[in-house]
């Protein structure tokens, strides 16, 4: 390990998290070798740190030994760059979820990421119980709870309250839906919250927020990075331009293909990290539908014209 990791809590979880995308071969398995060298390539990015499953990785594709494979493999090689690292052992049963806690656990992961199970909408006792339940199974290793309508509901600030109250290790919330009403809200009732948008941290950082989990980082991680600093320093006035150029990027560039041609984001996230120079390739799961080469293409026509300036060093100089 090339410098200590710092534990998470409540006080230390903040600033820019990278979601790590697995590639996959012609048979919808695992490229360790790939995934190896994409895990170290953010070392010395400046990211906080990096995180497994979420829509980007994935999760939902992966079998047991896939995910062992992956958890094995992104502890030993975020640690190996210094890099502090999230599990998400999101599933549909609590059985499940504390199965993949184990595996976590046995890789020293420094915090897990879970969804609420997303098949039946739970009921607020249902949360309860299921969240004691994992952190239970979790011991002293912190909860990030992923807030996503994919779970079929969203809890209540005040609930949220109770949840940090009751549940000393749910140090965390990811929402890149939150706004900054809503993100107010949850720190009333929970000041002590590390709250989690996306890269909106010209908005978010004022407002309390902690950090973000980015998509755009798998294409410049340097200039995420250079707008978290900004923000947190409150160097809002030179924070404007470069957010003004991510946000026109993600909204004219990224959404599109979503809302037009019908990629779900996980193959989005594909694009532009092929783009950005990773080597995970645009192979989504079956059935989901992969993004192509031409697709990588045109994220880097537009941006060249666009927005010069988020072009990573590698297309910058051509």
């Amino acid at each position: 390990m090339n410098k200590r990791i710092e534990r998470l809590n409540r006080k230390t979880l903040r600033g820019v998290w990278c979601a790590l995308i697995l590639p996959w071969n012609d048979r919808d398995e695992l490229d360790a070798r790939r995934f190896v060298k994409e895990v170290r390539a953010y070392g010395g990015t400046g990211v906080n740190g990096v995180y497994t499953g979420g829509t980007t990785g994935e999760f939902y594709a992966q079998d047991d030994a896939t995910f062992a494979r992956v958890t094995e493999i992104a502890c030993v090689e975020a640690h190996a760059v210094g890099l502090p690292v999230q599990i998400g052992v999101s599933a549909l049963s609590t059985r499940t979820v504390r199965q993949r806690i184990r595996v976590a656990l046995k890789h020293k992961a420094d915090a897990l990421q879970v969804a609420l199970p997303f098949w039946l909408e739970l009921k607020d006792d249902e949360v309860k119980r299921f969240l004691k339940e994992i952190a239970a199974e979790a011991g002293k290793t912190p909860l990030i709870v992923y807030l996503t309508g994919r779970s079929k509901r969203k809890a209540t600030p005040e609930f949220i309250g109770e949840l940090v109250h009751e549940i000393p290790t749910f140090i965390g919330t990811k929402d890149t839906g939150i706004d900054v009403a809503g993100l107010k809200a949850i720190l009333k009732e929970a000041p002590d919250l590390a709250v989690f948008g996306g890269e909106d941290f010209y908005e978010k950082i004022p407002a309390g927020g902690r950090g973000g989990y980015c998509s755009i980082t798998g294409f410049n991680a340097a200039k995420v990075v250079e707008l978290y600093t900004l923000c947190a320093a409150g160097r809002l006035t030179e924070a404007k331009p470069l957010a003004d150029a991510l946000h026109r990027y993600l909204y004219e560039a990224l959404i599109p293909l979503v809302k037009e041609q019908g990629l779900w984001d996980s193959a989005v996230d594909r694009i532009q990290r092929v783009a950005g120079g990773g080597v995970v390739g645009v192979r989504c799961q079956s059935p989901y539908r992969s993004g192509t080469e031409k697709h990588v293409k045109g994220v880097i026509a537009w941006c060249r014209k666009n927005t010069p300036e988020l072009l990573p060093a590698h297309l910058a100089g051509r």
